[in-house]
């Protein structure tokens, strides 16, 4: 499971205990999960692997350390954050780092550096559902999509106690 997708599961997961469905459309609750996965808490760092399996079964792996900076201004959060992705193995990859300054109100601006080339590349807003470094993620996996993104169907509502 991508880190994203276990990121917002578990977002999920916490946002419907706290959300009564009846009253709540399934769009505002990917919003309310949304918002938990990405903008709760302070700055974050994580350092991950992720392994890509090819339609042959050859594993591939890379290594990397994900952090995410909140913008502030003097009076508070602006919205924006950055995020940076630093790869630490394999060797052909190492150096490598993907930037993305999300913006709240307009497209997301994405970089990718090739240390090997001394090259950084602008990532377009088109190019979203390009291949990750050779992966089966999405740059949008990486940097978030926004719920009004996405059809969210609110399937079936589930009540249980909690002690």
């Amino acid at each position: 499971m991508s880190y994203a997708a276990a990121l917002f599961l578990t977002a999920a997961l916490l946002v419907a205990q706290t959300v009564h469905a009846q009253n709540t459309d399934a769009t505002d609750i990917a919003r309310q999960a949304e918002h938990t996965a990405a903008y709760q808490g302070d700055d974050g760092r994580a350092r991950v692997a992720m392994a890509i399996v090819d339609k042959q079964g050859r594993t591939r792996t890379r290594e990397v350390t994900i952090m995410r900076r909140d913008g502030l201004i003097d009076d508070g959060e602006t919205g924006d954050q950055r995020f940076f992705v630093y790869f630490h193995a394999p060797s052909d990859v190492r150096g490598t780092v993907f930037m993305v300054w999300k913006h709240p109100v307009r497209d997301d601006d994405r970089w990718l550096y090739l240390p090997a080339l001394d090259l950084v590349r602008r990532i377009a807003a088109g190019d979203e559902r390009s291949s990750f470094v050779g992966s089966d993620f999405f740059y949008e996996d990486v940097s978030g999509r926004t719920a009004e993104e996405d059809t969210h169907i609110l399937q079936d509502t589930v009540r249980r106690q909690v002690f």
